[in-house]
């Protein structure tokens, strides 16, 4: 008896919340390298973690997950991760999701300027958009994310959710 009190209390409370969609954090990143040379090169090392929240009763699994990193507009690095499984009203942190290499791309004046700021600062103005499933993209717009350098050898990130939504500014990530 007691069962189908839980089968039947099951059903409904499925029935009344519904499907929620499952929610991405930016828990942690930090830079080694972010190296923009004068011949229009990006040289770049960092990492992200990322925590998913399946805030429903049912096991979601995401057998592909395509990051892209953004500097300024323009797309410049690109990581397929591993498939998987998340279980209901879990919170999975992901395998780090990290990005290394260099690639060209363009900045105009303001946002060198831009760059050089960020430099001193030691902190730099990240985009990531997460190809979930063939139409689906979440967003995780102006991460500022810390360099890690000798000094200092902790990362100052704040949490950041992500967003199913573009609100970016600038050029459409794509």
């Amino acid at each position: 008896m007691l069962a189908l009190g839980y089968s039947i209390y099951f059903t409904i409370s499925l029935a009344l919340e519904g499907y929620t969609p499952v929610e991405f954090i930016i828990a942690d990143a930090s830079i080694i390298e972010f190296n923009f040379t004068s011949d229009n090169t990006l040289y770049y090392n960092f990492k992200f973690n990322i925590s998913v929240r399946n805030p429903n009763y049912e096991s979601e699994y995401m057998n592909k997950i395509h990051a892209v990193s953004y500097y300024k507009g323009n797309k410049f690095a690109a990581v397929d991760m591993t498939s998987h499984k998340l279980y209901g009203r879990t919170i999975n942190l992901l395998k780090p999701v990290v990005f290394y290499g260099n690639n060209l791309i363009k900045l105009n004046v303001q946002k060198v300027i831009e760059y050089e700021n960020e430099t001193r600062l030691e902190i730099f103005n990240l985009d990531l958009k997460l190809d979930i499933k063939y139409d689906k993209c979440v967003y995780c717009l102006g991460l500022r994310v810390p360099l890690i350098s000798n000094e200092k050898s902790e990362s100052t990130f704040n949490v950041t959710k992500c967003s199913r939504e573009y609100q970016g500014w600038g050029s459409e990530l794509d």
